[in-house]
């Protein structure tokens, strides 16, 4: 099976590091106290999301989207260093990358941010309600402003967060499927999806394979409007590379997905079709 150690460094890399506004300027590396000063994360409840129902008989690329729950609660919190060399700390929004808006603003931290209302959270992007699509994307992002007047913001894995515009989902909960690795569901043993936040979830192993007995391989996959995507898992986070996946939600509940791998060991590709059915 491929490996991609130089991806992962340079994820780690990522991990690290925040991005100054003056698009000259690299990277500052966020250990360096003297440039950086803190390291954050970013919490956000499972039930922050933008969800709503498009237009029918319109490609979802052009429907509007009537929307049915908008809410976001988020934290910005300390994780390590100081903020003695930072004079104020942001949440910043934006719709599609456009025009940036000050959504919540502190001297300390952790920084809170409740909205419970599309308006609001639109509020300053230039966007209204008729202009978000599925897929579009409202980005939080955390801004520091140092001392010194210069400005920062941390990268994607550390001081940010996305609410995607999807349909509502509900596929969390326990499946059969005849198609899992014996370890791994046969029998009396579900296949699990949890939700791990609105439209994206966690399978508790791919069907026929796994990393041997007793080490079942869970993978993540994200439901727009019914039509799934792989999005990474257990292989990724051991440095396999080549893996992915579609699939559908069938109007039984049930759900059929395609997983494949490319190279998965001595030269052969693994791919298998199989349909989730939910366990009453």
């Amino acid at each position: 099976m491929k490996k991609n150690n130089l991806a992962k460094f340079m994820i780690f890399a990522l991990i690290v590091s925040i991005f100054s506004c003056d698009a000259d300027d690299q990277a500052e590396v966020l250990n360096d106290r003297d440039t950086a000063g803190a390291l954050v994360v970013v919490n956000a409840t499972t039930n922050s999301s933008i969800l709503g129902n498009p237009e029918p008989g319109v490609d979802l690329a052009d429907a509007e989207v009537s929307i049915t729950n908008a809410y976001l609660n988020m934290t910005v919190k300390l994780t390590s260093g100081s903020l003695a060399d930072i004079a104020n700390v942001q949440i910043v929004k934006s719709y599609n990358g456009g025009q940036e808006s000050v959504a919540a603003e502190s001297t300390t931290l952790p920084l809170s941010l409740v909205i419970d209302n599309i308006d609001d959270l639109l509020a300053g992007t230039g966007v209204t309600e008729s202009d978000l699509r599925i897929g579009g994307v409202l980005a939080l992002r955390t801004k520091i402003t140092q001392t010194d007047g210069n400005v920062y913001y941390y990268n994607n894995s550390m001081g940010n967060y996305n609410l995607i515009v999807n349909c509502s989902s509900d596929l969390a909960g326990n499946y059969s499927n005849p198609n899992m690795p014996f370890v791994c569901g046969v029998g009396t043993d579900p296949v699990v999806v949890t939700q791990e936040s609105p439209g994206r979830y966690l399978v508790s192993s791919m069907p026929t394979y796994s990393f041997g007995a007793g080490n079942c391989i869970s993978w993540y996959m994200i439901d727009t409007c019914g039509t799934l995507t792989y999005d990474g898992g257990d292989l990724e986070d051991n440095n396999y590379s080549g893996a992915g996946g579609t699939g559908i939600v069938n109007a039984d509940g049930s759900f059929t997905f395609t997983n494949f791998l490319i190279d998965a060991g001595s030269g052969l590709n693994y791919s298998i079709e199989t349909t989730y059915t939910p366990v009453p």
